[in-house]
């Protein structure tokens, strides 16, 4: 048997749980309930670890995109470091993302996408793994400067949906398809838990990129009609 490797994700609309074997696709189970994050990700996981056995690391989407399902997520992931005493490392939960476009290609990943605020990161997909061009950020309204680009490039997310912010990345941007996946997130942090690299399950955080929007006094309702 190789290196095994369980990976899930929670940060968008997609909920999901992958197991790989030396890179080798093992099962995923996935689907579109976010909100049920909770519930859904400590059974699925428990699902494939009775089918595959416990993996020898864990890795998890840290976001950035919803913060309650990255929480969960990241919580559960340092749960299962301690509990199965097996090492876990956080990865983008958009660089995991963009590993559904073919080797080769350059992709934008948008998520979140509230009015003009998104998360974004754009990134190389090679033969070897995804390289980001530029950190991931948060975006309200105007694309960082790198923008507009003149090669070809994939778009992901609700981006690829609003010809505006299409013409804004690129005359050459097209709009891709396909969600991020469990294995996606399994392989994403493959080689650093295999080679030594994993995080300290202590130190280990979601990656927010802005803060949690606060309610005002004037909008909370205590039940009044």
């Amino acid at each position: 048997m190789g290196f095994k490797v369980m990976g899930f994700d929670a940060s968008g609309p997609m909920l999901t749980v992958g197991y790989i074997d030396d890179g080798i696709i093992m099962g995923e189970v996935s689907a579109r309930q976010p909100r049920l994050a909770g519930s859904r990700l400590v059974a699925w996981v428990e699902q494939l670890s009775a089918l595959f056995g416990r993996p020898d690391g864990v890795a998890v989407g840290i976001g950035p995109g919803s913060f309650t399902g990255v929480r969960v997520a990241v919580t559960l992931a340092k749960a299962l470091a301690f509990g199965w005493q097996v090492p876990v490392k956080g990865v983008s939960s958009l660089a995991a993302w963009a590993r559904v476009v073919p080797a080769g290609r350059r992709v934008v990943v948008t998520s979140e996408r509230r009015g003009p605020a998104f998360y974004l990161g754009y990134y190389w997909v090679g033969h070897d793994g995804v390289q980001a061009f530029m950190p991931d950020m948060a975006v309200s309204g105007r694309l960082p400067e790198i923008f507009p680009v003149p090669d070809d490039v994939l778009v992901l997310g609700p981006g690829a949906n609003d010809p505006q912010f299409m013409d804004q990345i690129g005359p050459r941007a097209e709009p891709g398809g396909g969600d991020i996946h469990g294995v996606a997130v399994a392989l994403e942090g493959w080689p650093g838990l295999q080679w030594g690299k994993a995080d300290d399950p202590v130190l280990l955080t979601p990656q927010y990129l802005r803060p949690a929007a606060v309610s005002r006094p004037s909008e909370v309702n205590h039940g009044a009609p």
